[in-house]
């Protein structure tokens, strides 16, 4: 048997379940939204279950257990940590994917920039004249036209 594609697959009863348990993990703060308001039980959960999906059967079975969102968490906790921590992984993945939790945080996120040149660097590459023909050739390349 293969797991669900929860990505797909979660009905809306599983999403407001997901969105009740992921408020008691990321309930929000000063500047941050909950985990509801941004969004986990939705887009993010699918983003993140692409991402990952041997995710996905721990967040099954955690919305499979009936019972008040915080004591199901406390008892996975308590009883059954690795369920718990990954399905504690699957909610902050999808939390931390929202460009507006990054935003309200002040991250960025891990997309590539460009940083100043090291003090010593230039000189660094310049060394054994590894360099020089290219620099005594001097440019080549076309214009273009405007």
């Amino acid at each position: 048997m293969t797991a669900p594609d929860l990505s797909t697959e979660l009905g809306d009863a599983s999403r407001v379940r997901l969105a009740d348990l992921a408020d008691v993990l990321l309930p929000g703060g000063p500047g941050l939204p909950s985990a509801s308001e941004a969004d986990v039980a939705g887009q993010w959960i699918n983003r993140a279950l692409a991402a990952n999906p041997d995710l996905a059967g721990a967040v099954t079975r955690v919305l499979a257990i009936p019972g008040a969102p915080d004591r199901v968490l406390r008892d996975l906790r308590l009883d059954h940590r690795e369920v718990y921590d990954t399905f504690a992984f699957a909610v902050a993945g999808a939390y931390f994917m929202n460009p507006a939790v990054r935003r309200a945080l002040g991250y960025p996120g891990t997309a590539p920039r460009r940083l100043p040149a090291a003090e010593g660097e230039a000189d660094y590459y310049l060394e054994d004249d590894v360099l020089g023909p290219v620099i005594a050739r001097g440019a080549i390349y076309r214009r273009v036209p405007r």
